[in-house]
């Protein structure tokens, strides 16, 4: 069956926000928020450091994990613990990648002007439906893994290019900036960060 791109997301977190495990406690909901947020920062600092030295393979994989991490973060804000009901790990979508990408990654990640500017409108369509497509999963894994491909021997040094780890380190920027900015007061520090590390990238 087909994946609508403009409402998986949507649909993901309505499920994920209902079921799953609590990740923030209630009397420090808002101090870990912030301190999640500050981990996202950090993982994209360090997929930023691994594109300024060739490692493009690591920097996608952080800017995909960063990715991950931004869904945890905001739907951990949903959880209430009277509300949600228990699930298995293996139920629940904080525990699934493809869900994780498809939570982070919405079509409110592209409203603003700076990625397709950076990135063209066309391409902004097709990262969106890669996100929606689970395709980012394979992504994550020929960045960090070597595999053979058809009879042949790969590492990520083969399957990652600089405009690939550039254009998934701005998606990955972008989604922080969407989806976790504004919650908390410390968000508008964090606003400032992800804005000077997407110009950092956006002008390599």
């Amino acid at each position: 069956m087909a994946v609508d791109p403009q409402n998986v997301g949507l649909e993901a977190i309505g499920i994920a926000v209902d079921n799953g495990e609590l990740v923030f406690s209630e009397e420090s909901k808002g101090m870990n928020f912030d301190r999640a947020c500050d981990h996202v920062i950090v993982l994209l600092r360090d997929a930023v450091s691994c594109f300024e030295r060739g490692s493009y393979g690591t920097a996608v994989f952080l800017a995909i994990t960063a990715i991950e991490e931004i869904a945890k973060a905001e739907v951990g804000l949903y959880r209430r613990e009277k509300s949600i009901k228990p699930t298995k790990r293996g139920k629940d979508k904080l525990f699934n990648h493809s869900a994780k990408h498809q939570m982070a990654i919405l079509p409110t990640v592209f409203m603003g002007k700076r990625l397709e500017e950076a990135l063209g409108a066309e391409r902004c369509q097709q990262l969106l439906e890669e996100a929606a497509n689970g395709e980012f999963r394979s992504l994550r894994e020929d960045s960090l893994y070597f595999r053979n491909s058809n009879g042949q021997f790969v590492t990520p040094t083969d399957s990652i290019s600089k405009s690939k780890a550039r254009e998934m380190l701005l998606l990955a920027i972008e989604a922080g900036d969407d989806r976790l900015v504004g919650y908390t007061g410390h968000t508008g520090l964090v606003e400032q960060q992800l804005s000077d590390l997407f110009g950092a990238i956006q002008n390599s």
